[in-house]
């Protein structure tokens, strides 16, 4: 019994086992399949947000550069400058057709208010040049001085955009025709270290037909591209996502002096370059940035970061960043997100599931200890049935009815040679035998039904016997009989 049961209690633990660590398996696999989609949706996620600020910035500074939108967002400006010169000029023109003023003087005393007018922080002005051709002559430049008076035929104006025709010329080509309008072109500008560049600019020009002469102004186009900049920052500073955790940076491209051009949530160190102390942390994170954008224009960046928390601040908890370089600006645009929430959320499905699968352990025992009861209940039944004393007493019954049918033939077939037939008692002792076997057969296939036990395997062993000893006492009387015939 307890060799049967252990045949039955190992293949049970053996299924339990492989149950268990199937389904833990599954559990790690599902896990690991979540994390990497988990991880792959938010890397999505922040090159979708970084390019719709790169859009932004793109926007704004090609919106910056476009001759058509300038015209647009600041041709009122100069359109309106140009308004208040237009007006001097009437003034001092209507004293003349008064004969309050010659036409010198009143061109004189136009052209001295005018030179005083500034805008635009004081870097804005008016100038003022005439119509004849080929070569237009300056009347008044209020920066420039010397060019006033002079023919404006030097090869180093023709720098209108595109076409590099002579930009006085173009202005009296245009005034002549259409009255007034907007040219572009290049002129030099002062930089920051002292040194002159030709900048792009765009000047807003009016014809005042009384006295031929082209009012002007202009802006350099910088200027509009460094509103563009500050418009982008000023955009990407108010954006936020994922309840307001989220937020945009701007970084420059130097390595050796990393810095934010803007950085909302601590703006106290934009534009300041990143070393000492915890400066200097953070400067090796815009370094790796710069490495990434130079290398490849845009990717992903892994590293460690307080995270600021309702209770104070969280140290070195893992943050994935996408950068992405805007060449025009030398921008390099980002945002990251902290990995924790992932971490957190895949503990707590591990936990959950950890508790699943001991249930499904527990489950799976109580459904083993309950099969093992009903086996043992049923190899007991069968066992009790099918008992060794029972076999052995039917066995033993078995035999000597063949053994007394055999001896009383045997009897018979000496007392009575001459009068009974050989093959009669061949035939009888053929029936009894045959009956016997059928009995035999009929009993081993009781036995057989009952298959699986040891007691079971006993009782066939004895039948086994029986059958032998059947088949030598047949053969004995094969003799017999054919000994009779001998005789006859």
């Amino acid at each position: 019994m307890k060799n049967k049961m252990y045949y039955v209690i190992v293949p049970v633990a053996l299924v339990l086992g492989y149950t268990t660590y199937g389904a833990i398996q599954r559990s790690n696999n599902m896990l690991d399949r979540y994390k990497v989609e988990e991880i792959y949706q938010i890397k999505q996620n922040l090159k979708n947000f970084v390019d719709v600020a790169y859009s932004a910035v793109d926007s704004n500074y090609k919106n910056s550069t476009d001759k058509d939108y300038l015209e647009r967002h600041y041709g009122r400006q100069l359109k309106n400058i140009i308004d208040v010169a237009e007006t001097i000029f009437r003034s001092k023109n209507e004293k003349v057709k008064a004969g309050q003023l010659t036409l010198a003087e009143a061109q004189t005393e136009a052209i001295n208010e005018i030179k005083k007018i500034r805008y635009n922080n004081g870097n804005s002005y008016i100038w003022i040049s005439d119509t004849s051709l080929p070569y237009p002559k300056m009347i008044m430049h209020p920066t420039i001085p010397s060019l006033n008076g002079q023919i404006m035929d030097d090869p180093k104006y023709n720098c209108t955009m595109n076409k590099e025709q002579n930009l006085f010329v173009a202005f009296a080509e245009l005034v002549q025709k259409q009255g007034g309008g907007f040219v572009d072109y290049l002129w030099p500008k002062d930089t920051t270290n002292k040194s002159i560049i030709d900048v792009p600019k765009l000047s807003y020009v009016r014809l005042f037909s009384d006295w031929n002469w082209i009012i002007g102004t202009d802006f350099y186009i910088d200027d509009a591209i460094s509103d563009g900049m500050n418009k982008s920052r000023t955009e990407l500073r108010q954006i936020r996502y994922d309840n307001g955790i989220g937020f945009f940076w701007i970084s420059n491209m130097d390595e050796s002096a990393p810095q934010f051009y803007m950085y909302p949530i601590a703006s106290s160190i934009e534009n300041t370059v990143l070393e000492g102390g915890r400066l200097t942390k953070l400067g090796e994170v815009i370094k790796s940035f710069i490495k990434i954008c130079k290398k490849k224009g845009s990717g992903y960046v892994e590293f460690a970061w307080d995270k600021p928390t309702l209770k104070g601040s969280i140290k070195d908890v893992s943050k994935l960043s996408y950068v992405k370089l805007y060449e025009p600006l030398g921008w390099v645009i980002g945002t990251g997100i902290y990995m924790d929430d992932v971490d957190k959320f895949i503990a707590r499905e591990k936990a959950y599931l950890n508790q699943q699968i001991w249930q499904l352990i527990i489950n799976i025992s109580i459904v083993s200890v309950v099969s093992i009861f009903i086996f043992g209940l049923l190899y007991y039944l069968v066992g009790k049935y099918f008992s060794s004393s029972d076999t052995i007493t039917n066995s033993a019954k078995f035999w000597e009815e063949i053994k007394e049918k055999s001896s009383a033939s045997s009897k018979q077939s000496s007392e009575s040679t001459d009068s009974i037939d050989s093959v009669k008692i061949a035939q009888e002792l053929s029936k009894i035998m045959l009956a016997e076997q059928t009995k035999l057969l009929a009993y081993t296939a009781t036995l057989q039904a009952a298959n699986g036990c040891q007691k079971v395997q006993d009782s066939k062993l004895a039948v086994d016997q029986l059958k032998t000893q059947v088949h030598d006492m047949l053969v004995d009387v094969k003799k017999m009989t054919g000994k009779i015939e001998q005789d006859d």
